[in-house]
């Protein structure tokens, strides 16, 4: 591979990470709830899931959901669904009369919770199937071997993918001194349990 293909795909998928999705909300809400260090389980769960679906996407499952438009819409609706549970779970916390007590809060999230809620989130989008599929042919060069391009666009993206949900965590976590009673914390939450909502709503709507 080329350097210069190598980074316009670097600056495309920059493009992609900058845009506030699903994870870009999860890793701030874990940010604030559980702390920079512990949100390192986010980022892994995060890269985790995409390269299974590049793996996914190479080995032709992208294909084969294009083709079947039933097993498409389980996968898209399952993926949606759990994205409403996250909203709801989010929308359904209670404000305290307290102070905000960033221990007490630290202390409930374990690395294996986070890894999992981020992998559930990367991986609940079929889409992203047919995404790694439309998007990887367009940087590959078929007159060379191909695993070794497949590396390094692997590579690349996990990368940046991690970069991006630290600097989202990271972000997020500086504001959570400022978060002093409950209810603004609490407040944050419904706004991330709505988005989460509504972005479910639009991955049932989009056509395709």
């Amino acid at each position: 591979m080329s350097f210069d293909t190598w980074l316009l795909y670097l600056v495309a998928i920059l493009l992609i990470a900058i845009s506030p999705g699903t994870m870009a909300v999860l890793s701030m809400s874990h940010g604030i709830h559980f702390g920079k260090a512990r949100s390192l389980a986010t980022a892994i769960g995060s890269v985790s899931s995409a390269l299974l679906l590049m793996f996914a996407s190479a080995a032709g499952l992208g294909a084969i959901l294009s083709a079947s438009e039933y097993g498409f819409t389980i996968l898209k609706y399952c993926g949606a669904a759990y994205l409403i549970y996250l909203g709801i779970k989010l929308l359904l916390t209670k404000a305290s009369g307290q102070g905000l007590d960033l221990q007490h809060i630290k202390g409930k999230g374990t690395p294996k919770q986070m890894f999992k809620e981020a992998f559930l989130v990367g991986i609940s989008n079929p889409k992203d199937l047919l995404f790694f599929g439309a998007l990887f042919p367009q940087f590959i060069d078929i007159s060379a071997p191909q695993g070794p391009q497949l590396a390094i666009l692997a590579i690349t993206w996990a990368v940046v993918d991690f970069s991006f949900v630290m600097l989202y965590a990271s972000m997020a976590n500086v504001l959570a001194p400022s978060l002093k009673t409950s209810n603004k914390l609490h407040w944050f939450d419904r706004t991330s349990g709505g988005v989460f909502i509504a972005l479910a709503a639009i991955l049932v709507a989009k056509d395709g």
